[in-house]
């Protein structure tokens, strides 16, 4: 089955309809050469380093900064809040203890108090 063409839509073909056109060709063109430019190994040393001057990536990132960054991670969420919990629990449990508990515990007063 042949489909029916139909050109009476195109419009009258004038000289303003001409130059919109090429003007919008001439854009088309403009950003093929920047595309055309930002390609090679000359470019993308150039972006590599563009990127290294702005961009932070988890090699370069230390201390605070990168346990933060991978805290945030949704793999590592499970671990930080099993962390978060378990370092609470030893804390209040350390902290929970009397001085008199500490004097009376094997290992406290074996190793930990000091003896006059």
């Amino acid at each position: 089955i042949m489909a029916k063409l139909s050109f009476d839509n195109i419009g009258e073909f004038s000289q303003a309809r001409a130059n919109e056109l090429f003007e919008s060709h001439k854009k088309y063109l403009e950003w093929r050469k920047s595309e055309w430019a930002s390609r090679g190994s000359d470019a993308l040393a150039k972006r590599v380093a563009a990127r290294a001057s702005t961009h932070k990536t988890w090699r370069q990132m230390k201390g605070f900064d990168l346990m933060r960054h991978e805290m945030n991670h949704p793999g590592n969420k499970p671990f930080v809040i099993g962390m978060g919990v378990m370092s609470f629990i030893y804390m209040w449990s350390f902290l929970g203890q009397s001085q008199s508990y500490r004097e009376n515990a094997e290992y406290w007063s074996k190793y930990q108090m000091k003896k006059h």
